[in-house]
């Protein structure tokens, strides 16, 4: 909600501020401790290091690995807009976040199942059922996000960038133990049992998240769109993305950087493989993504409050493209280590930049439309982007694949910084 749209709001409808004001805190505090908390579960799960891990004691195929990161990419992306569709429909917000977290569950317990069959069953097997479970997995948080995403906007009304910050901060707490959680697991079990238990513990956790969103304070908006059927919400999509000119251009400069991060995923698994390192090394590298996603969120927030959000947006741009000079010149383990901090660096910048441009470049009462579509034509690159990855390293290399991220990282800094707007400089 940008800083007009807020006043214009404040005047017309004084009762409703007053309510939100009135669960400011609480709502601040319980989505932070929220995000907080499902971020223990999630990383005993993690994308970029532990589930790769995982996949490739059951196979070397580097296109099967790519599809981890493609599977989260596109699940957590492309159902934004039938989640859109869904929540433009309905008055409130809360009752729907909370049987898509409930949702979630059953995802971490399938995955749960998968460590379960492997060295049971044939690797084949195991290998498909993971990629469906983790399918299931993923698309749950497609399915939230856009809800979610608008209930911060309507309940954190002022101060987002703090609020996206402390909410790095907790998170990167939380998610330190859980890393060093994961090292010990993986460390002093071997395989599969290490995995069992930690993708065990995962599920176990996960269940504090639900009963902090029961307890979420929901304020009904007084601007409700108007109700569409798929025929008049699809004309209305298509109206947006001809009219706004902003966000298309942020959009192109989103999935730039998308695929420019294609290869997050592999620099653990080249890491392992390079230098001869054990599976507990997995741990240490989601321990510094998650401790340098924690500190510079809190950095990104007050930068973002201040100077604006495509700050962010450009200096990520501007990371990635020193991670490929990294991984091209450094070799040595300790190159991976400044590359997962680098990681950590460019999540959190794009966590909190993300939803907030999104927020300035949409009407207060369609921030959830804008949030799904946006995603949703992100998707396709973000999604494919780990498999072209994956198809890279397979047919030419690694050197090739580090090559080709500066390459486009290069292309997503100069889109970025001098094709995209700030939306608050658009008069």
């Amino acid at each position: 909600m940008a800083a007009k749209s807020l006043e214009s709001i404040a005047k017309k409808y004084p009762e409703y501020m007053e309510r939100v004001e009135k669960y400011f805190k609480r709502n601040f505090l319980l989505l932070a401790f929220d995000t907080a908390f499902f971020t223990f579960s999630t990383s005993l799960l993690a994308q970029d290091t532990v589930l790769p891990g995982f996949l490739s004691h059951l196979t070397d195929n580097p296109v099967l690995i790519g599809l981890i990161p493609a599977i989260f990419n596109l699940g957590f992306f492309l159902p934004q807009i039938i989640s859109s569709f869904i929540t433009q429909n309905t008055p409130k917000r809360k009752n729907y976040i909370l049987w898509i977290a409930i949702a979630e569950r059953i995802g971490i317990l399938l995955i749960a199942g998968t460590a379960q069959l492997t060295g049971i069953l044939s690797n084949s097997f195991t290998i498909l059922f993971f990629l469906i479970s983790f399918t299931v997995y993923t698309s749950t948080f497609g399915l939230i996000m856009p809800a979610y995403s608008d209930f911060i906007s309507k309940a954190i009304y002022k101060n987002r960038g703090t609020y996206y910050g402390v909410n790095q901060a907790l998170s990167g707490i939380i998610g330190f133990v859980a890393s060093l959680v994961t090292t010990r697991i993986l460390r002093t079990n071997d395989f599969p049992l290490n995995y069992r238990l930690l993708f065990w513990v995962s599920f176990a956790t996960s269940f504090i998240s639900p009963i902090l969103i029961a307890n979420f304070k929901e304020t009904d908006f007084p601007i409700q769109p108007i109700k569409k059927n798929v025929r008049t919400f699809t004309r209305h999509v298509i109206e947006i993305l001809k009219s706004n000119h902003n966000l298309r251009k942020y959009i192109y400069a989103r999935q730039l950087i998308g695929l420019a991060a294609m290869g997050f995923s592999f620099f653990s698994v080249y890491a392992l493989k390079l230098y001869n390192l054990p599976a507990s090394t997995l741990g240490v590298y989601t321990m510094i993504i998650i401790t340098a996603q924690s500190i510079s969120g809190i950095i990104w927030g007050y930068i973002g409050d201040k100077y604006g959000y495509k700050v962010l947006m450009v200096v990520s741009a501007i990371l990635i493209i020193v991670q490929g000079i990294i991984a091209l010149t450094v070799h040595h383990p300790v190159g991976i280590l400044i590359i997962s901090g680098i990681i950590g660096i460019v999540y959190s910048a794009m966590y909190i930049c993300h939803p907030n441009l999104i927020f300035e470049i949409a009407p207060p009462e369609e921030t959830g439309l804008f949030i799904g579509l946006s995603n949703t034509l992100i998707a396709p690159i973000i999604g494919t982007a780990p498999i072209l990855a994956g198809a890279i390293v397979d047919h030419l290399g690694y050197t090739h694949l580090f090559f080709m991220i500066s390459a486009v990282a290069v292309t997503a800094f100069y889109t970025s910084t001098f094709i995209f707007q700030e939306p608050g400089n658009i008069k």
